[in-house]
């Protein structure tokens, strides 16, 4: 294993612990339990497994296209390195400001999903519960990931696994449960496949849509840590495709499962009366006792993605500080684990800050994770379309004689069609037509936050000469 003194230690991550921070940034288990309620609802109807079979479909010309710039350039840095390098500098460091920015926002929804599933758990024994019991909670989830992402990334990516796997073996196996059952629906019934079974239309299948795509936005989760990765140029495009595969197969096949297993209406009911899950009450419908599984598995679900999540967020701050854009704080690395510590712990902070925040201002613990959600959606899509872009002008500016017109163009333009499509109908046009606090000041902030990115890199255009850095690459 290189140690690196200077950087980050290399050889650190195998396909194994790979695999395990991807599925766990995936949030397998949380995308069941926590968006179940929202898409069924918003569809008005149990298509929950064909929303995730489109979104898997529409994701794989961007997983491809983060496969392809990994092979090529391995970066801590990801798409803000390959946009800087194949666009211009300006824009490389503005995406820089976006990926930060999202996956310090999506580090702030498991605080409140873990508190969400603390005040489960509580009720469930007779003890009685408020906004504050789920703070108490979230706080609580901080300071476990907090010692998980302390140790040395090998170990953390170890725990991570065996966390993912308890949670998705568990919804799994009460998935199959209730199909053997035969739920409400019947003995495997195509209606789950249907779209005219959303009886909200386009409209309602737009806003479940963004649900489905949060549970698939983590095509991105592997490459911030290619760096630490044993051959990385081999392992993090396969790991990259692998896990969006392995994602989308295990949405569809257990979502299936709870399409089936009460009428949407009883799901509408349930959210609705506050129900944490509707999977909680079905739960107990089916296994009886054993429902207390469900937030058990919610707390392990929401440790291993949140841990997914710091590493994705630190090492993006790690590598916009090393290259002199960001204060040296965020560069330092741990003495003994050579983890970006300093970086870690300030996305614990913020995240922890942004779980308070988003509760004062939706009243709520259920409405501060839902918010804080579909920001993240904002933040990432840019991403994503950015990648495909890099992808394009990379291999046209710098790899002419290696230009595949279907890797390389055909790809990457489907990429930015769909993710194009999916920012302007399920993230402008969906959350625009909502109330001001619960929907369109999402829009207004996120375009506020990426206009101060804006102005952050003319800050920075004014002090350095862009053109002139050389950034940070795995050799």
């Amino acid at each position: 294993m290189d140690v690196n003194v200077n950087g980050l230690r290399r050889g650190s991550l195998n396909l194994p612990r790979l695999a395990f921070i991807g599925l766990a940034y995936f949030s397998l288990a949380p995308a069941i339990y926590l968006n179940m309620g929202f898409m069924e609802t918003d569809a008005d109807g149990p298509v929950m497994p064909l929303l995730f079979i489109l979104i898997t479909i529409a994701v794989l010309p961007t997983a491809i296209s983060f496969a392809v710039m990994n092979n090529r350039r391995p970066s801590a840095g990801s798409v803000s390195t390959w946009l800087w390098e194949s666009v211009s500098p300006s824009a490389g460091l503005w995406l820089g400001w976006v990926m930060i920015t999202a996956y310090l926002v999506v580090c702030s929804i498991y605080p409140p999903a873990f508190g969400l599933f603390f005040n489960s758990l509580l009720s469930i024994f007779g003890v009685d519960t408020s906004v504050w019991t789920g703070i108490i909670g979230g706080i609580l989830c901080v300071l476990i990931c907090g010692y998980i992402a302390h140790r040395n990334i090998r170990l953390g990516a170890a725990v991570i696994g065996v966390l993912m796997v308890f949670e998705a073996g568990f919804v799994l196996l009460l998935s199959l449960f209730i199909v053997i059952k035969g739920g409400t629906l019947g003995h495997f019934t195509l209606t789950p496949f249907d779209p005219t079974a959303a009886k909200a239309g386009i409209t309602g299948l737009s806003l479940a849509a963004i649900f489905a795509f949060l549970s698939m936005a983590g095509v991105d989760s592997v490459a911030p840590v290619a760096e630490e990765a044993n051959t990385p140029k081999r392992l993090i495009p396969l790991a990259t495709i692998l896990i969006t595969l392995l994602a989308g197969l295990y949405w569809t096949v257990t979502s299936y499962g709870f399409a089936i297993s009460i009428p949407v209406q009883k799901v509408a009911d349930y959210v609705n009366a506050g129900q944490l899950t509707p999977v909680l009450p079905i739960a107990h419908q089916y296994i009886d006792g054993l429902d207390i599984l469900v937030p058990i598995t919610g707390f392990t679900a929401a440790i291993a993605s949140f841990g997914a999540s710091v590493y994705a967020a630190s090492r993006l701050m790690y590598s916009v500080a090393r290259e002199g854009f960001l204060p040296s704080f965020f560069a330092r690395l741990h003495s003994a684990h050579h983890t970006p510590w300093n970086a870690e712990a300030t996305a614990l902070g913020v995240a922890l800050a942004l779980f308070l925040l988003g509760t004062w201002w939706q009243g709520s613990v259920a409405g501060a994770f839902g918010y804080l959600a579909v920001i993240f959606v904002f933040f990432i899509l840019i991403a994503y379309l950015s990648v495909n872009i890099a992808n394009f002008v990379y291999h046209l500016r710098y790899r002419r004689s290696e230009f595949n017109w279907f890797m390389n163009g055909l790809i990457p333009v489907a990429g930015v069609a769909i993710d194009g499509y999916i920012l302007y109908r399920a993230f402008f046009q969906a959350e625009l037509g909502l109330p001001f606090q619960t929907g369109s000041s999402i829009v207004w902030f996120s375009l506020v936050w990426a206009a101060i990115g804006v102005l952050w890199v003319l800050w920075w255009r004014r002090r350095r000469d862009l053109a002139s850095a050389t950034l940070t690459v795995y050799a």
